[in-house]
């Protein structure tokens, strides 16, 4: 195919990298690159692993026959580097060097590094797409804490979230700068998004709404302080009672819902409460998000791993469904969102923003 768009994407997780190539918004290949305890052990922080992840990504394109020349693109997760708008970011040096200096390690700031690497090396472009930080300058409005030294944090999950309401505007035969979607993001963490002419406008994040499979999120001020002032914890140990120990594994002892519900069956009792609080909890969230707009809501959907459970949605929905019809999308659709949106770059059909590092801090 003459006019064929061959992108690559990468999107790193804590222990592996998901990679894959697209034909146009084809999917061709994909594969789950796993690195083991033993390479990850060697490298002290998340910025020790970019040579080992760069190898495998080469590696890869080695087996596949698919040299770093052949690609037209390259579409890369973004991590945490600042206030960014959605939609795509041309990668570039400034964006490498924020991403590498990002003040909150995760896997996913390598990805920006690996792909500018890449595409230098083919002389071509490489791209983030909806990044985590990717909800814009929220208004003053929605920032307000109550405490003038704490401002709320607009980060969520923008790729996914974003990639199935552009897929529910099409089914509903709609622009989405046309629509106001609630979308409830159910995953090992929880998001619900009020998603209104396009944009990200308010957001329910994973420390201040519903718990989660493993998060705890929000807590009672109070209780949170005493235990933190306790002497018991230092802040690394809070933060995984928090973010990674926290919610059903904290309670249950797994993170799988399926888990959970099969305790359910076996007559568990705190299992049963445990899973109908998460879900009358994520309702309330998708409600508070609902009165920002005064109720006017096209529709709300659920997303992520949790959704492939009908009977964990239909808790939800039963609560909800006055609000607006309700749409479920299981699953996550991150790699393809990320190749159809550099696609859209390379049709034309949108423009890459820049990276300018005053402006994102």
């Amino acid at each position: 195919m003459d006019n064929c768009k061959r992108i690559l994407v990468i999107n790193p997780g804590s222990t592996s990298t998901k990679i894959a190539l697209y034909e146009n918004e084809q999917e061709t290949d994909s594969r789950t690159l796993l690195h083991s305890p033993e390479e990850l052990s060697e490298c002290r922080e998340i910025n020790d692993q970019l040579d080992l992840r760069r190898q495998a990504v080469l590696d890869y394109l080695k087996q596949m026959g698919k040299p770093v020349e052949s690609l037209s693109a390259i579409a890369a997760r973004g991590g945490v580097i600042g206030k960014l708008n959605s939609g795509a970011y041309l990668i570039d040096e400034p964006l490498v060097k924020a991403s590498i200096n990002s003040p909150a390690p995760h896997a996913a700031n390598i990805a920006p590094v690996i792909a500018y690497e890449l595409a230098k090396m083919a002389g071509i472009n490489a791209y983030i797409y909806d990044a985590v930080c990717g909800c814009g300058n929220p208004q003053e409005l929605f920032t307000i804490t109550g405490m003038p030294e704490i401002e709320k944090p607009f980060l969520t999950h923008v790729l996914n979230s974003r990639a199935v309401a552009i897929q529910q505007a099409k089914a509903d035969g709609k622009d989405l700068k046309d629509t106001t979607y609630i979308v409830a993001h159910l995953g090992g963490g929880i998001t619900v998004n009020l998603i209104h002419k396009g944009e990200i406008f308010d957001i329910i994040g994973d420390d201040e709404g519903t718990f989660s499979p493993e998060r705890s999120g929000g807590l009672p001020c109070r209780a949170l302080v005493k235990l933190c002032c306790s002497g018991k914890y230092s802040e690394k140990e809070i933060q995984r009672k928090m973010k990674g120990q926290g919610g059903l594994l904290a309670y249950l002892g797994t993170n799988d819902l399926r888990e959970v519900e099969d305790m359910i069956s076996k007559g568990d009792k705190k299992a049963e409460v445990c899973y109908q609080a998460m879900a009358m909890q994520i309702a309330k969230d998708i409600g508070a998000l609902s009165t920002v707009t005064e109720g006017i809501v096209d529709k709300i959907i659920l997303t992520g791993g949790l959704a492939y459970s009908e009977t964990f949605t239909a808790l939800i929905i039963k609560r909800i469904k006055f609000i607006a019809p309700v749409s479920v999308f299981p699953g996550t659709c991150e790699m393809q969102a990320l190749a159809s949106g550099v696609y859209r770059v390379l049709n034309g059909e949108e423009k890459a923003n820049r990276f300018i590092q005053e402006h994102h801090n």
